[in-house]
C-alpha cells in the first residue's frame, strides 16, 4: 500500500453520515438523495447499525455498515450489511484494512465470527472474501413479498 495515514472510525454527525454517501453509493446504487441516506442510516443506527468510515490521508476511503446479533445457531456475531472502497482507492490495501478493523471489533465485541451477504454477481469481492479466508456456509433464500 502507498504511504498514507489511515484512520477508521464510525459516523457520528450527520455531516459523517453525509459525506460517505459517494463511497457507499458505488455499492448501492439505488441510493440517490444525500438527505434521505443519512435519514436511513439514523434510524438504522436506532436499531444497532453502525457506519464505520476509513479515511485515507483525511479522505473517505471506504465505509462499512454492521450490527451486531445472536441467534440459537450462530451464537454472537458481527454481520456486515455495507463494505466498499471507493473507486479511486482500490488495489491498495484499504479494503484489506477495514476488513481487518471490522474482524477486529467483532472479536473485541464477543463474536464468534463475522458474516458478509454478498451478491452473486460480485465475483471480485468474492475473491476479495475468500482470499480474507471467509467460507461459504449455506444459501440465503429470499422470498419478494411484494
Amino acid at each position: 500500500m502507498e504511504q498514507g495515514t489511515i484512520r477508521i472510525e464510525p459516523a457520528t454527525t450527520d455531516a459523517d453520515i453525509t459525506a460517505c454517501f459517494p463511497t457507499i453509493r458505488q455499492l448501492r446504487t439505488h441510493l440517490t438523495d444525500e438527505d434521505a441516506f443519512c435519514r436511513q442510516v439514523r434510524r438504522q443506527m436506532d436499531d444497532g447499525y453502525t457506519l464505520a468510515v476509513l479515511r485515507f490521508d483525511g479522505e473517505i476511503a471506504g465505509c462499512a455498515g454492521f450490527r451486531m446479533h445472536e441467534t440459537l445457531s450462530r451464537g454472537r456475531y458481527m454481520y456486515v450489511e455495507d463494505l466498499v472502497t471507493s473507486s479511486a482507492h482500490r488495489s491498495h490495501g484499504l479494503g484489506d484494512a477495514l476488513f481487518d478493523w471490522l474482524a477486529g471489533e467483532a472479536r473485541g465485541r464477543g463474536c464468534a465470527q463475522m458474516e458478509v451477504i454478498s451478491g452473486v454477481q460480485r465475483t471480485d469481492a468474492h475473491r476479495f472474501y475468500h482470499r480474507k479466508r471467509m467460507v461459504i456456509k449455506a444459501f440465503q433464500l429470499v422470498l419478494a413479498l411484494e
